[in-house]
């Protein structure tokens, strides 16, 4: 008896000195999403993108898409730290570097902000809405302008182009 109570003691002191059982990690918060670039080539989509070229003759456009986002969420969204000078800009984008070609809508809706005409600018959008002319439009776009526009697309296909306001 005595030697089983002396065996007792040792197990209860062994365990008492082991490492605890093991607790599972604290959950990690997992990191905030990093905004994406539209693939504006499928599918119905809302975007930002650089208009490079717009033929009015083939009905065709090349773009780029971008993350157009306002200097301090650009920051948040990137991880950027809040000292860094594009967090105090009115707005800041991210070239991802594709272009892509994609056919227009015969009645695609084609609009601007004619040099910031208060009337020829949605409120809600901060992008075009006066009428332009799809020769106007094709003089604007170009690689070396930067011309950003809200672009819709349904099912691969142009069927908005909107003139962002940039003051």
């Amino acid at each position: 008896m005595i030697r089983r109570a002396g065996v007792l003691a040792a197990t209860l002191l062994l365990a008492a000195c082991s490492s605890p059982a093991p607790r599972n990690p604290p959950a990690a918060s997992a990191p905030a999403p990093v905004p994406t670039f539209a693939d504006v080539s499928h599918g119905d989509t809302e975007s930002v993108a650089k208009l490079l070229t717009f033929d009015p003759e083939t009905r065709a456009a090349v773009v780029e898409p971008v993350v157009f986002l306002e200097g301090l969420a650009f920051c948040t969204a990137f991880r950027i730290p809040q000292t860094d000078p594009r967090c105090e800009r009115s707005w800041v984008t991210e070239d991802s570097r594709v272009k892509v070609t994609l056919p227009v809508a015969t009645a695609a809706r084609l609009l601007t902000v004619k040099d910031g005409d208060s009337t020829c600018i949605n409120e809600k959008t901060g992008a075009g809405s006066c009428p332009w002319r799809p020769e106007d439009l094709a003089q604007h776009a170009a690689p070396d302008r930067d011309l950003l526009v809200r672009l819709t697309t349904a099912d691969g296909t142009i069927t908005q182009i909107a003139e962002l306001f940039l003051p």
